[in-house]
């Protein structure tokens, strides 16, 4: 993907209008490429529409210490009926690299129903040691991965902090 086309996806309109909800994951509930994902430490939003053509979804993996925990998001085009293709992923490691984003930018694979193997990274200063087991590290999280993907917060009316689902 040429970054005028990345650029391109990222000023498209896209609204997170509730705060999602995260749900223990289970294997074989979600489209590639997060039908192989799932287990007792994993809790996801599932896919969340943020426009007609562009869907998010959230991970965050619980562990016995604060190095184990990790948190992902997910920006992901609709191609077709059913195919999604990946324009960002957000990590937060804990124990290595801590936040950092990976794009398809100046690639030629094809990542339709996958992941960002081998996509090119950028690291993102964070202010802080967000910890995924805390809701407000998760939130921050979020609101920190939408400001990166060009989507914008809240109901049109402001009602962000009011909206729980």
């Amino acid at each position: 993907m040429l970054p005028k086309e990345l650029k391109s996806q990222k000023l498209q309109e896209k609204r997170l209008a509730q705060i999602p909800a995260f749900k223990p994951m289970k294997k074989g509930k979600l489209p590639k490429p997060f039908n192989k994902m799932g287990g007792p430490r994993l809790s996801c939003t599932g896919l969340v529409n943020v426009s007609l053509s562009h869907q998010v979804i959230f991970v965050w993996k619980d562990g016995e210490i604060f190095s184990d925990r990790a948190f992902f998001g997910w920006l992901m085009k609709k191609v077709g009926s059913t195919d999604l293709y990946p324009l960002l992923e957000m990590h937060w490691h804990p124990s290595h690299k801590g936040l950092h984003i990976k794009t398809p930018c100046n690639t030629d694979f094809d990542y339709s129903n996958r992941q960002l193997p081998s996509a090119p990274e950028l690291d993102i200063r964070a202010a802080k040691a967000y910890d995924p087991q805390l809701e407000d590290d998760r939130l921050r999280l979020v609101e920190r991965f939408c400001q990166v993907a060009g989507i914008e917060l809240g109901a049109p009316e402001g009602l962000w902090s009011l909206i729980k689902i």
